[in-house]
């Protein structure tokens, strides 16, 4: 979006044919300022962050309307043309079967925000619909979004000019040097939108594109709009343009260009998927916050531990050494570019004192943890080796964890703690009992195809669970023999529960397989989910008929290949039985195993 609300600004004083038809002319002036292109193409960025990637024909619509008409109002001088204006101003508002570029001009976030083309070039449609629904006014949005949505997915430009001429049927055959000397202002997407596209394909970089649309001349904001737009998804942004642009914008576009970011994941501090699940530490610290006990600091420790096991990270602020800047080159550097240095840097970290006097190293969980307070440079470590380094003799007393929200400080004498345990170990254990009543991080559900609940352990956890339960299983569409699904555990004590739908017993050799499966792929499915204690009932051992002894033998076999497999996980497996009768069939396949029988 950065793109195409740079191309508005840099073309805006070279409208209405104003400019010299020339790539050579002032970048940056003081007649450059956004105009109805940028703030149309904010309000289809917001109404799209109103509804969501899913949102239906009607509830994109009717946002659109909604946030179109309301940054309208906001800013009413923008430039906008006469039956625009009016619609903007319509209690009523209707499309007015319109072929003009507008729909071409404010697309360009539907390019950056879906998976597939076909759903870009839908939401492309519906957004020009709501003013332009002639058929060339919903080719040029569509035509402008899908060949943003391929450039920001790897397409060359050969495959982008292709897609669009059999697509669209525009003549790309032209070059700029042929177009120039006729082209003249218009307004039509049919004579906008395919020399954006061409100055696009023929610019040799970012900055390249938008020198080249501008010196076409015409329509001249609007066409640099939309060229911009696609040069932004191919060749990135430089950040120095960047800056420039976000400084010509008002507060409340700033915020909608900021959370249009986060949703397209774009502008990350210091986006690391090691650092996705210390989720499990933030809920434990806030635990401590409520309830300041040994149990909860336990908690604390036990997520910090298991994270430092998983080579999780800590978003750790520093202050860069001068080196850092001076091999970059601001002028070129993108977001996302990644720089390397031959010579070895030498940050100094960033510190906090409490009201004692005392000096706390700082570590931030997440990036929304680090948000909530003064940004700073930012050096992505990992969590050992944190902790290693504010161990033993140093001048800090510990690491304050995201002092900015629910802090938690942990103390040298902790962190040696940490540093001090063995790796996890799995462990298995037994329990007769009710397994609705185990705090774990899972149970497991011996459930039927439809997962909507049923008799004996299906519905003893339906029912502890509450409701919601079944709610969330619906929105499962079942599950298959031998497979696993998670859903949350709601009112029961464990966080979790893991429906694995078991085989009905015939006798036949597929009987121990399906089963082996729904052990296996239960601990499979606990593990993508950062899950450490697990508890199984007695899997197709009631109505479906399996005999209990073979059962048994196929569940410890399961468990114990994947205790083999990953040997450090710290996996603690109960399995629980209903009666002492049931326990005792496992103990009695455990001695016979150990005999070699």
């Amino acid at each position: 979006m950065y793109g195409a609300i740079l191309g508005d600004m840099v073309g805006a004083p070279y409208e209405f044919d104003r400019g010299d038809k020339t790539k050579d002319f002032e970048f940056w002036n003081q007649r450059c300022h956004f105009t109805d292109d940028s703030v149309m193409s904010i309000a289809v960025a917001d109404a799209l962050l109103r509804v969501g990637l899913d949102g239906s024909e009607n509830e994109v619509k009717t946002a659109l309307v909604d946030a179109m008409q309301d940054w309208g109002h906001r800013y009413p001088h923008a430039g906008y043309g006469g039956r625009f204006a009016g619609w903007l101003h319509s209690s009523d508002p209707q499309p007015y079967n319109s072929w003009g570029n507008g729909s071409a001009m404010r697309v360009s976030s539907v390019g950056w925000l879906y998976d597939g083309m076909e759903r870009t070039r839908e939401v492309a449609r519906w957004t020009a619909e709501v003013t332009h629904n002639h058929p060339e006014g919903i080719e040029g949005a569509e035509a402008t979004a899908a060949a943003i949505f391929m450039a920001r997915n790897g397409a060359s430009k050969d495959e982008i000019r292709t897609y669009i001429i059999e697509q669209f049927g525009y003549d790309l055959s032209r070059s700029c040097d042929e177009i120039r000397p006729t082209y003249h202002h218009v307004e039509s997407c049919q004579q906008t939108v395919p020399e954006a596209i061409t100055a696009f394909l023929e610019g040799e970089d970012f900055e390249d594109v938008i020198r080249t649309a501008v010196s076409l001349g015409g329509d001249c904001d609007t066409l640099t709009c939309i060229a911009g737009g696609i040069a932004e998804a191919f060749y990135g942004i430089p950040l120095v343009m960047e800056a420039e642009v976000t400084s010509r914008l008002r507060e409340d576009m700033l915020r909608i260009l900021e959370q249009f970011d986060e949703m397209r994941g774009r502008g990350s501090v210091a986006s690391d998927d090691r650092m996705k699940w210390n989720c499990r530490i933030e809920e434990a610290i806030s635990a401590f916050h409520k309830k300041t006990d040994k149990e909860n600091l336990s908690t604390v420790m036990e997520a910090l531990y298991r994270r430092m096991f998983e080579d999780g990270t800590f978003m750790v602020p520093v202050v860069a050494p001068q080196a850092a800047f001076d091999m970059m080159d601001l002028e070129k550097l993108k977001v996302g570019d990644i720089v390397t240095s031959e010579e070895e840097l030498r940050f100094k970290f960033q510190h906090l004192n409490t009201d004692d006097g005392r000096l706390w190293a700082v570590a931030f969980t997440s990036e929304d943890e680090y948000r909530k307070g003064d940004s700073s440079d930012i050096l992505n470590m990992g969590i050992r080796q944190v902790l290693e380094g504010f161990s033993g003799d140093c001048a800090e007393s510990g690491i304050v964890i995201n002092p900015w929200g629910d802090k938690f400080l942990l103390s040298k004498d902790l962190i040696e703690g940490l540093l001090s345990m063995d790796k996890p170990k799995n462990e298995l254990k037994f329990f007769v009992g009710d397994i609705t009543k185990l705090p774990l991080d899972a149970i497991v559900n011996a459930a039927n195809k439809s997962l909507l609940g049923g008799g004996g352990v299906d519905g003893a956890i339906h029912r502890a669970a509450g409701k919601e339960l079944l709610e969330e299983c619906r929105r499962l569409h079942g599950c298959n023999t031998g497979e696993a699904k998670i859903t949350k555990g709601y009112q029961l004590p464990a966080r979790h529960v893991i429906h694995t739908v078991g085989p009905i017993y015939s006798g036949k050799e597929a009987d121990a397989a399906l089963l082996y499966k729904c052990y296996y792929n239960s601990l499979e499915l606990a593990a993508e989910n950062h899950l450490y204690s697990i508890g199984f009932p007695g899997i197709s051992t009631g109505v479906y008929g399996y005999p209990k002894e073979e059962a048994a033998h196929i569940a410890l076999t399961a468990i114990v290949n994947w205790f083999e497999k990953h040997e450090d996980y710290g996996m603690k497996v109960v399995i629980v039985s209903f009666s002492e009768a049931d326990h005792e069939i496992y103990r009695k396949v455990i001695e016979s195993t150990k005999e070699g029988k």
